[in-house]
Formats: structure tokens, sequence, C-alpha cells
């Protein structure tokens, strides 16, 4: 599993773990938690989005440095 696949599998743990602590632990009314859940859900949608888009410029400008350089032969 590379680092990447590690990262993300990390990061959607975490939310779930948060979301189902938020869960149980809330003294608040369903509604409230339904809502902020779906808070949490789109904020970590986000940063998905963002770690996903880091990755990808990331990628781009290795591959931009590998076509760069003349080939050896």
């Amino acid at each position: 599993m590379n680092s990447l696949s590690k990262g993300l599998a990390l990061f959607i743990g975490g939310a779930i773990v948060g979301a189902a602590a938020a869960v149980l632990l809330t003294p608040k009314k369903g509604e409230e938690v339904r809502q902020e859940l779906a808070d949490l859900a789109a904020e970590a949608k986000k940063r998905a989005q963002d770690y996903c888009e880091q990755v990808k410029q990331q990628i781009k400008a290795e591959d931009g440095k590998l076509n760069s350089q003349p080939s050896q032969k």
C-alpha cells in the first residue's frame, strides 16, 4: 500500500471515528446531530478533494521533472 493510500485510509478512518464519537457522546437533539454530521461530512469531502488535488499537482510536477531530463541510453 503506497503512502497516498495509507494517508487517505487514515483520513477516512479518522472521520468515521470522529463522527461516531460525536453521535454517541452528544446530548443534542437528533436533528442537530444530523446537521452537524452533514457539516462534518461536507468538510471531510472538501479536505479529501483538496488532498487529492495536491497529490495530482505533485504527480504532474514530478512527471514534468522526469520528462525534462535527458534520456540515458
